[in-house]
């Protein structure tokens, strides 16, 4: 799994808690990615009836998935006051062309991340504790609750298009 998790990572396998963090999100974008492409051809243009515009279809959820990656790394960045993108510009569905444009992107946010933590990887627990941010959805984190949510979101995501209902003909 080691070379998986490189095609999502510079660092694979940094020792301590962020860096098995890091490699559970890079299994976890491989997992999402591999859901999509095993999808019969035109599946990004599968829809559904939903009230949230990010889940009407299997391109939306991607959209999603990949902005939100790039999110939760600039919410850390900027508890850190690292350099951060200024505002949240979300993904346009319609960019997302093919499976290999989602594992692109998440490669670029996972990156992104890695960065993030650059310096922090050996912070200990109060020094993690104490870095706690409020994310636009009304949450207080910390990075390692912040990267546990992401890995969670991409999960979440990732059975979504398993069980996405299949159009008839």
């Amino acid at each position: 799994m080691t070379g998986v998790i490189s095609t999502f990572l510079d660092r694979p396998g940094v020792a301590g808690a962020f860096g098995a963090l890091m490699d559970e999100y890079a299994r976890a974008a491989e997992d999402f990615c591999r859901t999509l492409a095993a999808l019969p051809p035109g599946a990004l243009d599968w829809t559904q009836a939903s009230a949230d515009p990010s889940t009407v279809s299997v391109r939306a959820v991607c959209a999603h998935v990949c902005g939100a990656a790039r999110g939760y790394s600039n919410n850390i960045r900027k508890a850190r006051g690292l350099p951060h993108d200024q505002k949240r510009v979300p993904i346009d569905p319609k960019e997302i062309l093919t499976a290999d444009d989602v594992r692109r992107r998440l490669a670029d946010a996972l990156r992104y991340t890695e960065g993030a933590l650059e310096g922090f990887y050996d912070a200990d627990e109060a020094t993690v504790t104490a870095l706690r941010f409020e994310v636009p959805w009304g949450v207080t984190y910390d990075p390692e609750m912040m990267l546990e949510h992401a890995i969670v979101h991409i999960l979440r995501h990732r059975r979504q298009l398993e069980r996405w209902p299949r159009p008839t003909r």
